[in-house]
């Protein structure tokens, strides 16, 4: 009596997991796998005594109808679309095949995911869609904002130092054109009395 007792009261808690699980973070492979154990465990602990073969046979496939039920019920709303097939066909398949559908879904969303997600096709449109240019980096300095043909520590006479040209390439300033001016150097040196005989 006790062991039956016992037997009554994990098959409820059996039963229970099983009608709690779904798949969650799971793969189908995964989710498969875990109500398969749960199964098993189950029917371990099964010990109706049968008088009628086709009884017994109508109970299993009832059992593994409800299983199958459970199994896409468990299943995440991605795969709406092939529970949605598998239900409204004319026949409800086998576990078994419903499992290999569902497992045969899943790695064509993978793959789908891998070409149009993370294919080179995908990046370049990521990164021409920011309308950004990459930012320019010194591999000397280790800076960004500028290249190695311009860094101020390899090149200085590129820098500007408040908006005047480089050194070395300086504009000429007055002095500098009135030096290299020699008429109007020799205006300057002539006496008024003496520009006025040239005249």
């Amino acid at each position: 009596m006790y062991g039956r007792k016992k037997r009554h009261l994990r098959t409820y808690q059996i039963k229970r997991s099983i009608y709690s699980l779904t798949q969650g973070d799971l793969s189908v492979a995964a989710f498969y796998a875990a109500l398969k154990t749960k199964w098993e465990e189950l029917d371990y602990h099964v010990t109706d005594e049968w008088k009628c073969g086709s009884d017994h046979s109508l109970y299993w496939e009832k059992e593994w109808m409800d299983r199958t039920f459970l199994f896409l019920g468990g299943l995440r709303d991605e795969f709406e679309s092939i529970r949605s097939q598998i239900l409204n066909g004319d026949e409800i398949p086998g576990i078994e095949e419903v499992y290999a559908r569902v497992e045969s879904e899943e790695q064509r969303r993978q793959v789908m995911h891998l070409d149009t997600g993370h294919g080179p096709s995908a990046f370049v449109s990521r990164a021409s869609g920011t309308g950004q240019r990459p930012a320019r980096h010194c591999t000397h300095c280790n800076k960004l904002g500028h290249s190695v043909d311009f860094c101020w520590n390899l090149h200085p006479e590129k820098r500007l130092v408040r908006g005047r040209p480089p050194s070395g390439k300086r504009s000429p300033s007055v002095s500098d054109s009135s030096q290299s001016n020699p008429s109007s150097g020799a205006k300057s040196k002539l006496s008024p009395d003496q520009l006025k005989e040239l005249q």
